[in-house]
């Protein structure tokens, strides 16, 4: 498995947000000029009321967040009632200091109550875009004879069908959190020959690496000669 770019690193940090302003200070208005300076946002609500019309959060877009020396990350933030969800193309790490960074600054400026006890839960969504080696059809040899019924059945015309997709999830109607699904696709608008595939997975960004180069590792134990692919 070789990583080609990370597309997303979310964090979701869920609290209530009234936790941190205890005593209701009126601070709404210098935060969002605080938030604008301190990460160089291009976009911020122009007041404590303008929600984003369709998620009902202050939204902030395009900023600027610093990780290493002279090393800059893209970053975006949601500010919900019940937390915060955080994006940037870094890594969830990185993301998570992001936003350890927002509320440790904002509560040293306005003199607000924060402690990490006050999160509830942490939740991660990871997307990336790798090459893989190994082939899905090694999950199961009959997936290539399956793979040619549909072929068959949709005519010579139409490009072989080949198993580009594996999913693993939970059962949702069990618990109140909604991870993301796990999931390996196909990239779109790349040739099958590129074993180019798109990733998403419920987890920290170096934790997905792991479960790919894992899954890698259980596809090549099982390798189909890629003759018989081929030959579809």
């Amino acid at each position: 498995m070789k990583l080609i770019s990370v597309g997303g690193a979310r964090s979701i940090w869920l609290f209530d947000i009234n936790d941190l302003n205890p005593r209701g200070k009126d601070v709404n208005s210098d935060l969002l000029d605080f938030l604008r300076e301190a990460y160089f946002f291009d976009k911020v609500p122009s007041s404590p009321i303008d929600l984003d019309p369709e998620k009902k959060s202050l939204k902030f877009e395009r900023g600027r967040f610093q990780v290493k020396e002279e090393i800059y990350v893209s970053v975006s933030l949601e500010i919900y009632n019940d937390g915060f969800v955080a994006d940037s193309r870094s890594s969830t790490r990185d993301t998570d200091a992001f936003v350890e960074d927002v509320l440790s600054l904002a509560a040293k400026e306005f003199s607000l109550t924060y402690d990490p006890s006050m999160i509830r839960t942490k939740m991660h969504v990871s997307e990336l875009t790798v090459r893989m080696d190994s082939v899905l059809f090694n999950l199961h040899p009959k997936l290539v004879d399956f793979a040619n019924t549909i072929s068959s059945m949709c005519g010579s015309e139409v490009p072989p069908f080949e198993c580009s997709l594996l999913g693993f999830g939970t059962d949702l109607a069990i618990s109140h959190l909604k991870p993301s699904n796990f999931v390996l696709d196909r990239k779109i608008g790349a040739p099958f020959s590129e074993n180019r595939y798109y990733s998403r997975a419920p987890v920290h960004t170096d934790q997905h690496q792991e479960l790919l180069v894992e899954l890698e590792h259980i596809l090549s134990s099982s390798q189909i000669p890629l003759g018989r692919i081929r030959g579809m």
